[in-house]
């Protein structure tokens, strides 16, 4: 996760003041939805308590009060980020792109290839500003959060979210950095597949006179070889590493369930707090669920942006 914490920071870096003021309004107002949306839970249990017992006290106030905010920060942010992660963002990367490719005065420049691979990239602009990144971005907090309020509510279901935290962690790490390094060679494979296609199209006529037909397809044939392969490997590793998550995550719940069930039936816990912990423990295990079933993802962007960085968007 390193390499997308990494580039997260230089992709608002690159961008002009005033966009990055706008983007820094966008993700202020997601966070706080986000904070509000993991806080409701703590008063949706006491309401719940409260109307067993049959005095709904001012919690059902708070937590209305608290929902509404939710809803407009979400919204405020859901509207702006449309435009900027579709248009502004991606708009402002391209014209520096092209900019950069135009100071190099590089006469070995093919200008429709250097056109053809800057937006190429136009996936991995919109990443970086979609919501899908800062809620990556802030992911360790909201898991970090559910987990602690697990824990001090019932600290035999908070040790068993611990173990699952540490473990997504340790599955996580390891899966996006052997994605990343995968996900490099995929790259590399297939700009050399669609450069060598794009050299046989455009260069027909040459490698017929000159006989050289049979060495562009071999060319050709090792470039998608090697691209089958790379795909292979990436293949191999997502099931590696998701595999064994997936196993632990299928029995999480209902062992949770069963646990919190004998509490209940003990009464050291009230049934509102146990409804309570279970919104926290489905938060945690949707979550965990990003790291695994989106490492591959993020891995990619990453990948491509490190690309698209280096060759496009660094000062020169």
């Amino acid at each position: 996760m390193k390499q997308f914490y990494k580039y997260f920071f230089t992709y608002h870096k690159v961008l002009s003041k005033k966009l990055m003021f706008k983007k820094l309004f966008i993700d202020i107002c997601y966070i706080l939805s986000s904070i509000l949306s993991i806080i409701l839970p703590i008063f949706l249990g006491k309401i719940v308590d409260s109307f067993l017992n049959l005095n709904l006290s001012h919690s059902f106030l708070v937590f209305i009060f608290l929902y509404v905010l939710y809803f407009i920060f979400s919204e405020i942010s859901s509207f702006f980020r449309i435009t900027f992660y579709l248009v502004d963002g991606p708009k402002y990367l391209f014209e520096k792109a092209i900019f950069t490719v135009l100071k190099k005065s590089d006469l070995a420049l093919n200008p429709k290839k250097e056109m053809d691979r800057i937006f190429s990239f136009e996936h991995v602009f919109e990443f970086f500003y979609g919501s899908f990144a800062i809620f990556v971005f802030i992911l360790p907090f909201l898991v970090f959060f559910s987990s602690l309020m697990i824990f001090i509510n019932s600290w035999k279901v908070g040790l068993l979210m611990i173990f699952n935290f540490f473990l997504l962690l340790l599955s996580s790490n390891k899966k996006v950095d052997a994605e990343s390094k995968i996900s490099e060679k995929m790259n590399e494979s297939e700009y050399n597949v669609t450069n060598t296609l794009s050299d046989l199209y455009s260069g027909y006529e040459e490698i017929r006179n000159y006989n050289s037909l049979f060495f562009s397809l071999r060319w050709l044939k090792d470039g998608y070889n090697s691209l089958v392969k790379a795909y292979d490997l990436f293949g191999k590793a997502e099931l590696k590493f998701g595999l064994s998550y997936e196993l632990l995550s299928a029995v999480l719940i209902p062992i949770t369930i069963i646990l919190i069930s004998f509490e209940v039936f003990k009464g050291n816990l009230t049934l509102g707090v146990a409804i309570m912990i279970l919104r926290y423990v489905e938060n945690v295990k949707s979550y965990s669920e990003v790291y695994i079933n989106d490492s591959d993802y993020i891995a990619w962007a990453a990948s491509r942006a490190k690309d698209a960085y280096d060759n496009y968007l660094r000062e020169v």
